[in-house]
């Protein structure tokens, strides 16, 4: 007997559970929520201190990548927890206690607001950016 056919019919074997379970449940094969819209593109603040770039890959990976131009730091984090409804929705991305608010309002496809929040609790930095 052929080893390909064999082999082909051993992955065929073992991978029918799966296929059966993303046919029968789709929402099995969903990353992130499919309700909720999520900002994409690049943001600057008005002062051009700032960039924030948002990315939603094809896997259903949202990743926010931060960066300060002044002092040439940048961060990159991903799957922020997501709260908010049709009207606003609100994805906090974390990192050592630190806490990335990304504010984004449908209606107004060209801005997001960036807060952060220290692990005290207090904002550190709270702009409102543009779609660049």
């Amino acid at each position: 007997m052929n080893i390909k056919v064999i082999g082909l019919a051993a992955i065929l074997g073992l991978s029918a559970p799966a296929i059966t379970d993303i046919v029968l449940n789709p929402q099995s094969a969903v990353a992130m929520p499919t309700d909720f819209v999520r900002p994409t593109g690049a943001f600057t603040d008005s002062s051009q201190e700032w960039v924030v770039k948002l990315n939603l890959d094809q896997f259903g990976i949202y990743t926010y990548s931060g960066q300060n131009i002044k002092q040439g730091s940048d961060l990159t984090l991903k799957n922020p927890e997501m709260s908010g409804n049709n009207q606003s929705y609100t994805y906090t991305f974390k990192n050592n206690n630190y806490k990335y608010i990304i504010t984004y309002q449908p209606s107004d496809k060209k801005h997001i607001r960036l807060t952060v929040v220290n692990p005290q609790g207090s904002t550190i930095l709270n702009k409102l950016m543009a779609k660049v």
